[in-house]
């Protein structure tokens, strides 16, 4: 009796064997790669935004007319100014010779008459002054005076009167005549001839009779 063989069946064993983790790595791995790709493509999507906005916006000021600024006037204040000051006195001989004849005027005596001898002892005497810096009290009036006392034009009797620090010719008319022994320079009827000399603030006036 003849024997029947049944056919070899053969077994497959795979090679390799993957459990859980394995799947479970698979997995991760695929999705962090599929993460990197989607922000790789919205990295470029952003950076094409970008430049089609730069892109419209030089062609839109390229495309704008161009205007030439005007520059802008800043208003200058004057500085703010003391509540009080003190005037510098800038007045000259002519202007106060002309308070002092005008004064006597109103006070009923002659205007005086310039006298050049006159003038040439007031200059000295202004420039002795304004080197001093101060008035001298008259200490070098007699030494002027006795230099030029014998010229023939020299009036008999001559007088000195001096000012300073007042910033205006009326005002320095008027400190000579709030003084009694300067007074005379206004209210004397006597003097005839006179010359002022003037500058800085100081004032020589120089009369006779």
């Amino acid at each position: 009796m003849a024997k029947l063989k049944l056919p070899k069946v053969l077994k497959f064993k795979p090679k390799y064997f993957f459990n859980p983790l394995t799947i479970a790595l698979v997995l991760v791995i695929g999705f962090i790669g599929g993460y990197l790709a989607g922000l790789d493509q919205a990295v470029e999507i952003a950076q094409y935004r970008e430049q089609k906005l730069r892109d419209s916006f030089l062609e839109a000021l390229q495309s704008s007319p161009k205007t030439t600024p005007t520059p802008s006037v800043v208003s200058k204040k004057s500085a703010p100014q003391p509540t009080t000051s003190y005037l510098q006195p800038t007045f000259t001989g002519p202007e106060l010779w002309e308070a002092i004849n005008k004064a006597r005027v109103q006070h009923g005596v002659n205007s005086l008459n310039q006298r050049d001898i006159l003038c040439t002892v007031a200059a000295i005497r202004l420039s002795q002054i304004r080197q001093l810096g101060k008035l001298d009290g008259h200490d070098g009036f007699q030494g002027v005076y006795d230099k030029y006392k014998d010229d023939p034009t020299m009036p008999n009797n001559v007088s000195e009167f001096l000012i300073s620090g007042y910033p205006t010719p009326d005002q320095a008319v008027a400190a000579w005549l709030d003084t009694l022994g300067h007074k005379k320079l206004i209210t004397g009827g006597e003097y005839i001839w006179g010359c002022v000399y003037a500058q800085d603030g100081f004032g020589v006036a120089i009369t006779g009779f």
